[in-house]
């Protein structure tokens, strides 16, 4: 998933996207809705070309999966805007399943295998989660600053203050 500030500043790696002049923040998170990894790039970049690298960032890259009963096989799961065959067999050679819906006609598919797999959709947590980063962060609603290390610094602390809050409970 991904979070879009605005901003009127500009800078480094702030282009025009579909919603204007800004940036995205592109988060992975667990299966709670907390983000484990989080990235940022101009608003015209490919959102696919980005899961990859969180992929990396995260700690989901050293866990090594086989499809078992006693070890369960890893789910990621993606908005309709992550739809590509490349994607998905770079996903599913990672040891990952890959549960994006597929566009136009063939998400009937996508539902099929939902049903036989009694899956479900849990982005609504993801989705909750960038909530709270945005009330917890409030400097992430807007990027004014002109570097992008900056930017790229303030992210990453609002993930660290994000789960400080959580781990100090």
């Amino acid at each position: 998933m991904d979070l879009f500030p605005p901003a009127p500043g500009g800078g480094r790696e702030v282009d025009y996207g579909y919603k204007g002049k800004g940036v995205l923040i592109h988060f992975l998170s667990d299966r709670n809705g907390h983000p484990i990894a989080a990235c940022t790039t101009s608003a015209k970049g490919d959102e696919r070309k980005m899961v990859l690298p969180l992929i990396a960032r995260s700690t989901l890259n050293h866990l090594k999966c086989q499809v078992t009963l006693a070890q369960p096989m890893i789910i990621l799961e993606a908005d309709r805007g992550y739809d590509a065959a490349w994607l998905r067999g770079e996903i599913l050679n990672m040891g990952i399943f890959p549960m994006i819906p597929y566009r136009g006609k063939r998400n009937a598919l996508h539902k099929k295998y939902c049903q036989e797999f009694n899956l479900k959709s849990e982005r609504w947590k993801v989705e909750r989660s960038i909530v709270w980063i945005k009330r917890k962060a409030r400097r992430l609603i807007c990027r004014w600053e002109r570097l992008f290390e900056n930017w790229d610094a303030i992210v990453t602390l609002a993930l660290i203050f994000y789960w400080m809050a959580i781990l100090v409970r």
